[in-house]
């Protein structure tokens, strides 16, 4: 019979004082309870799920049912649990089974929402045209997430029905009624459009969100009266990032109602820690500054 590439039990050898060889084995089934989520808090989730969970009967219990190991989960296109889940339908139904002790979740190019996750605290989504998700979808799994601290929501494409439709804004208007805890919020698209009038809206909901610290609005089309509205009603608000932001003149009153803020990106300034993709601006035709062509490898504007 063919052997385990790690056993229950297993068998070496060693030396004694006299040097003598003395038979020695390990019992890896009996391993302290704290020692063995040290070993598995090591691995991936995919082969915790996988790998771990087939060694013996206690592995196979901690891997499903201690919920240290699945406080933060990550489905990603470059993460091994992100490529099980899409294959592997026992990934799936252990991920599943245990949302119920997950407090960070972060996905991108899945169509999975994390719906039955109580304790959630943390929600960072990437959507993509790949994305199946709908704004109601969305809407209702962020209803049941009324411990959620922190919120992103980036778009990797103009393509994403949530921006097409401008259902983001009702999106937002969700988030202010259902997540009163909320202390970090991102709103990415993935580019700027001067004509969208979608933004002005989107700012007129996070404006009713008052316990917001850190505000990230990429790419948004919100203009200067949005933008005081959410510095009067975001009264804890301390960090503020608006970069690409190009509808928002940064004026004598527009600085001076950002005065108290702590920390402050405006719409000009450089793009080298932003994390995500992000398309060349479409701004106003005949404004100063206009970008040429995205295609045209001579234009000012870098995108990625």
């Amino acid at each position: 019979m063919a052997s385990s590439p790690i056993h229950q039990v297993e068998q070496g050898v060693t030396k004694d004082d006299d040097g003598e060889e003395e038979q020695q084995t390990r019992d890896w089934a009996g391993l302290p309870l704290d020692t063995l989520l040290a070993v598995l808090g090591r691995l991936d989730l995919a082969d915790v799920v996988l790998g771990a969970g087939h060694v013996c009967r206690p592995w196979r219990r901690a891997a499903r049912e201690e919920p240290a190991l699945w406080r933060r989960i990550h489905i990603g296109r470059s993460s091994k649990l992100g490529t099980y889940y899409r294959f592997e339908p026992g990934a799936r139904l252990a991920v599943r089974r245990c949302l119920r002790w997950c407090e960070a979740f972060s996905a991108d190019d899945t169509v999975f929402l994390p719906d039955a996750a109580p304790q959630l605290k943390s929600l960072r989504l990437t959507l993509t045209p790949l994305n199946v998700i709908c704004k109601q979808d969305l809407n209702d799994a962020i209803r049941k997430f009324t411990m959620l601290e922190e919120l992103e929501l980036s778009l990797a494409s103009d393509d994403t029905a949530l921006y097409s439709s401008g259902s983001l804004a009702k999106t937002c208007a969700v988030v202010a009624l259902s997540c009163p805890l909320l202390k970090c919020f991102r709103l990415n698209k993935y580019r700027f459009h001067w004509q969208s009038q979608f933004g002005d809206d989107e700012a007129m909901e996070i404006a009713r969100m008052p316990g917001l610290r850190s505000l990230q609005l990429f790419g948004n089309s919100l203009c200067n009266a949005s933008l005081a509205a959410i510095l009067d009603g975001c009264v804890s608000l301390e960090s503020l990032d608006i970069r690409h932001c190009f509808n928002v003149e940064m004026n004598e009153e527009m600085r001076a109602k950002c005065a108290r803020l702590q920390t402050l990106r405006l719409p000009e300034d450089s793009m080298d820690d932003y994390e995500l993709s992000f398309g060349c601006p479409k701004m106003e035709p005949d404004s100063p500054g206009t970008p040429g062509d995205p295609d045209n490898i001579g234009s000012s504007w870098y995108f990625r």
